[in-house]
């Protein structure tokens, strides 16, 4: 056998995915739809796995095919969520840094992530009210994510301290609970009813508060 032969050809077309392997897919997607529509209008508790894949319209045998519980269902439509927001967010803040990766702009960069949660918000109605409703289930859930987001937030916090540009008297770790403790208090409040403020309002005041505090001096 020639060298060529036992070496494949990385110009060559990758198989194509199986019939049966496209429908799987297909069905976890209706699931994953179904379950969001259905936590989004009754909660996390107020759904059972029989609803999810009536909605699907699959068998209920089928769902467990997929996932093995509601909750499984639940935590892939929040990571998937979350996942796409830490996204946006980075992408809002990347035109805020120089090529050697420093912050030239804190207050640009800051009500750029504040637009772009506002825009996960207005994005993710649905999401936000489940994930901070008093249903216990979605709550632990729902914790995680605001531990994650903290998490990333702190990181981003040390950054910004080690490289001199914000003061370092205000503990990172602490700075990231506040921040999305805040966040999650407003989004929960204004996706309940956008006309409580505008955007823009709602942009403004948190942009403030995060670059001035309460009772700037």
């Amino acid at each position: 056998m020639s060298v060529s032969q036992q070496i494949p050809n990385p110009a060559s077309p990758k198989p194509r995915a199986s019939a049966a392997a496209r429908s799987r897919r297909a069905t976890r997607a209706r699931l994953l739809e179904s379950g969001r529509l259905l936590f989004a209008k009754h909660g996390l508790h107020g759904v059972t796995t029989h609803d999810i894949a009536h909605r699907a319209e699959v068998a209920a045998g089928t769902f467990y095919l997929h996932f093995k519980n509601k909750r499984e269902v639940f935590r892939e439509i929040v990571d998937g969520s979350v996942s796409e927001l830490i996204e946006c967010l980075n992408c809002a803040a990347q035109p805020f840094y120089d090529a050697e990766n420093q912050l030239r702009d804190l207050e640009g960069f800051v009500v750029s992530q504040a637009e772009a949660m506002v825009g996960f918000a207005e994005e993710n109605r649905e999401m936000i009210r489940i994930l901070f409703s008093a249903d216990s289930d979605a709550a632990a859930i729902g914790s995680d994510v605001l531990n994650l987001l903290a998490s990333t937030i702190a990181e981003g916090r040390r950054d910004l301290m080690a490289a001199g540009v914000v003061p370092s008297d205000v503990d990172a770790t602490v700075l990231g609970q506040v921040v999305v403790g805040m966040w999650a208090q407003l989004l929960s409040w204004w996706s309940e009813d956008p006309t409580r403020v505008t955007r823009e309002v709602l942009i403004q005041s948190i942009t403030r508060i995060q670059l001035s505090g309460t009772h700037p001096i």
